[in-house]
């Protein structure tokens, strides 16, 4: 199979539920989502059937695939993304035309960009209000969560590394915002199966760099724009307002002229911005992307003090994660990060990307500690067929 994924959500069953019907049982479609406008590949767009729970993502390059079975042909698939309008078509008239791309036309009523430094504290109620409502509208308590993590480095263009893996992480406690030190020993996560681009050489290469994703989880974790302690350090800007599924999202532009460890996440981050995207009828993030400078490439993890003698290395870095809503929670849909760095005179280039593909808050499987090297064998058995598709129970 190739490494287009098919990249589930499953609701708060209590259950990993993987596929049961045989391949033959089946009917596929695949295809690539683009922004009308720019071309350009859209991640992360929510991609289900109506009245099921059946649904994908779409990857950092907008493909997406989808399996399921025969009596699903006629619902309707409907791709959705924050800014854009939905768009609906049956299931049955993709299967017919594989490849097929479809583009999101976008769709904002944009108010303008109103610089509100002076008067910050509209913004800081709202952020106050998001803040207070985690409990309610987050996983509020233990969860596991299944997801598919890659890692993709190009050095000068060129190809150089790719590592996939099915990750498990357990939060002993759910969404809560506390101290640092509380959250790392909360959320732990280990690997069940990994997948290389060629056979390990070097302790490099068996390193992990999952700890970036897991603290790019903003809602979770604090050291970002939502620990209110922090407010006097960030500027911001009302962006207007844009729609998702037909609720207005408040959108803040931030900036962080100072930016530390502390207010950032990122030990060395030379400059910080982003954008936070707020639901409004929950009072709750749904997008958050950020942009950091960073006067060092750690491979321990932009969290952590760069190792002493450590070389410096600007690096820029796009982190964009994604919430979404099943029922009564949101949670984690997936997260991407884009990275360069000048490394020796080369220019090394990386893309991260991680989706939950399941979500469990009964019959916990507990991790103790986290994974931060692997020399795992492949099950090539495993990735042959490694395609998630959740069935609805007979």
């Amino acid at each position: 199979m190739n490494t287009r994924f098919l990249l589930c959500f499953l609701l708060l069953c209590g259950l990993f539920c993987p596929a049961r019907a045989q391949e033959a049982e089946k009917i596929r479609v695949k295809g690539r989502v683009l922004d009308e406008q720019t071309n350009e590949p859209m991640a992360f767009v929510n991609i289900g059937l109506l009245g099921t729970t059946l649904g994908v993502a779409s990857d950092m390059d907008g493909y997406f695939e989808l399996a399921v079975a025969e009596r699903y042909a006629d619902y309707t698939l409907r791709l959705s993304a924050v800014g854009y309008a939905s768009h609906s078509v049956k299931f049955r008239e993709l299967q017919e035309k594989p490849g097929t791309v479809i583009r999101l036309k976008p769709v904002t009523y944009m108010l303008g960009e109103v610089e509100v430094t002076g008067s910050v504290d509209v913004i800081k109620r709202l952020l106050e209000q998001v803040v207070k409502e985690i409990p309610r509208n987050y996983i509020p308590r233990p969860y596991n969560y299944e997801g598919y993590f890659a890692h993709e480095v190009s050095v000068n263009g060129e190809a150089r590394e790719k590592k996939e893996a099915i990750v498990l992480l357990h939060d002993k406690r759910g969404y809560a915002r506390g101290d640092v030190a509380q959250a790392f020993a909360d959320v732990n996560y280990t690997f069940t199966q990994v997948r290389r681009g060629k056979p390990l050489s070097s302790v490099a290469e068996g390193m992990i760099y999952f700890d970036d994703i897991v603290t790019a989880d903003v809602v979770r974790h604090s050291r970002n724009v939502l620990d209110l302690v922090n407010y006097r350090d960030y500027s911001f800007k009302d962006k207007g307002k844009t729609l998702h599924d037909g609720d207005t999202v408040q959108v803040i532009a931030y900036e962080c002229p100072r930016p530390t460890l502390s207010t950032t996440g990122d030990a060395s981050a030379l400059s910080y911005s982003g954008e936070i995207y707020i639901k409004l009828r929950d009072l709750a993030v749904i997008k958050h992307v950020a942009r950091v400078t960073s006067g060092y490439f750690n491979p321990l993890g932009r969290n952590i003090l760069p190792p002493p003698g450590a070389r410096q290395e600007r690096c820029t870095t796009t982190i964009t994660t994604n919430y979404k809503k099943v029922s009564s929670y949101f949670f984690l849909g997936g997260i991407s990060m884009v990275y360069s760095r000048e490394s020796s005179g080369e220019r090394v280039e990386g893309k991260m990307q991680y989706h939950t593909t399941g979500v469990r808050v009964d019959d916990l499987l507990p991790v103790d500690g986290r994974l931060y090297y692997e020399q795992m064998d492949t099950d090539y058995r495993f990735w042959d067929r490694y395609t998630l598709s959740l069935e609805e129970e007979e």
